[in-house]
């Protein structure tokens, strides 16, 4: 796969969990040690899995599970890898609160679910990849470099 650049945008489409599995295998090549990864949709449209295959690609030996009730999942590869899951969390502060801010000032790459409740909080420039249910096997895809604009709230 490609790397992606600012502004740039891939978009692939799986039939199946091995697809996906080739594609999260073909992204975690482009990775280096900062980069935050946001991923958008529905429950059950394959994040959790992508970042299964993420991390695996990566060397990670240990069961790989969603955050939802933890929040957090760490895992050891070769860099550290920091799974979020921000559904159970109700707004930025809690997300300030659990101390974010302060991870990503460390050494590793950031997967983020649900980063529609910590975008004003997203560093500068972030990986966005959206999930789109195409059909029961089927997924849309897309993945992109953004630059987050803060503007004052």
């Amino acid at each position: 796969m490609e790397k992606l650049e600012k502004k740039d945008k891939i978009e692939k489409i799986s039939h199946s969990l091995k697809d996906t599995q080739k594609i999260a295998k073909e992204f975690s090549n482009n990775l280096n040690q900062g980069d935050v990864i946001a991923l958008y949709g529905p429950l059950g449209s394959g994040k959790t899995f992508f970042v299964k295959e993420v991390a695996k690609s990566l060397g990670v030996k240990d069961y790989i599970t969603s955050p939802s009730f933890t929040i957090l999942n760490e895992y050891n590869a070769s860099l550290p890898i920091y799974h979020f899951d921000f559904y159970r969390l109700k707004n930025e502060k809690e997300i300030e609160e659990i101390g974010f801010s302060d991870f990503l000032n460390r050494k590793g790459i950031f997967f983020i679910e649900w980063p529609e409740k910590a975008e004003y909080i997203l560093p500068d420039e972030y990986i966005k990849i959206v999930f789109k249910i195409i059909d029961k096997n089927s997924r849309k895809i897309t993945m992109l470099t953004v630059r987050n604009d803060k503007q004052e709230k």
